[in-house]
């Protein structure tokens, strides 16, 4: 996996093609054209690229076709891509690597670069008190409701799914947990600095956008693709984080 990484997360692109939906849109495909540009480097996406995917054996999401184009011509580019489950997009069963060459991850992701340990992780249930999303998350990642959900009519089941994914928003999201999710996911990346040496921990999923430093580690908030436009890059063992414009701004 060769550096520098380029790391967005919490896109929720939709399956639509409204206005403001191409807008965000063209806000990545710039980022990604100057990426190109650098020729070299890897993508890493956080997790919750999609709103929702949820594919079968015969039926993937509709509407996606221009992001899998420009991932497409990423690789192409020669820009590695990795894929972190999130909870909006962790049902793949292998078209994302088929179609677009994504390497999709359903665990968390160890980067090992000139003596740095990165983990990547895109953080949902690490809230102390989220019992009860911890307890579904496992019931509908399990083979069995994979299989089950698979028989259920598409027009159906990729409804109920999308309801799902949505059942921890209520404050995971949500500004005025920020206190409580600061406290939380800091004490999940201590522990991982200290039991697993790691350097840097990256989470998504709470939308928040921030870097806290401690002594020589870092914990960095991946943001999001629906108001702040994060760019997170790592190079050279430094930490950047900014919106889309100032990363274009920035070369």
């Amino acid at each position: 996996m060769k550096a520098p990484y380029y790391i967005v997360s919490d896109n929720h692109f939709m399956m639509n093609n409204s206005e403001s939906e191409i807008s965000r849109r063209n806000k990545l495909f710039q980022v990604f054209d100057l990426i190109i540009e650098r020729g070299e480097g890897t993508l890493i996406i956080g997790g919750d690229f999609f709103d929702f995917w949820f594919e079968t054996d015969t039926v993937i999401p509709k509407g996606y076709e221009s992001l899998l184009t420009a991932l497409e011509k990423l690789n192409k580019a020669g820009i590695e891509i990795h894929f972190l489950a999130g909870n909006h997009d962790f049902w793949d069963f292998g078209y994302l690597k088929k179609n677009a060459d994504i390497k999709f991850h359903k665990e968390n992701l160890i980067i090992e670069n000139n003596e740095q340990k990165i983990l990547v992780t895109h953080g949902d249930g690490l809230l102390k008190n989220d019992y009860g999303y911890r307890f579904m998350k496992k019931i509908i990642r399990s083979k069995l409701f994979i299989k089950l959900f698979k028989i259920i009519p598409h027009e159906i089941s990729f409804k109920f799914a999308n309801k799902l994914s949505k059942s921890s928003a209520a404050y995971n999201h949500h500004d005025e947990y920020v206190d409580m999710i600061i406290r939380d996911v800091s004490e999940y990346a201590e522990k991982q600095w200290d039991e697993n040496n790691v350097d840097i921990v990256l989470v998504g999923h709470y939308h928040q956008e921030k870097i806290i430093s401690k002594n020589d580690k870092k914990l960095v908030f991946l943001g999001d693709w629906l108001g702040k436009f994060t760019v997170t890059v790592i190079k050279d063992g430094n930490v950047w984080q900014g919106n889309w414009k100032q990363f274009i701004e920035l070369s």
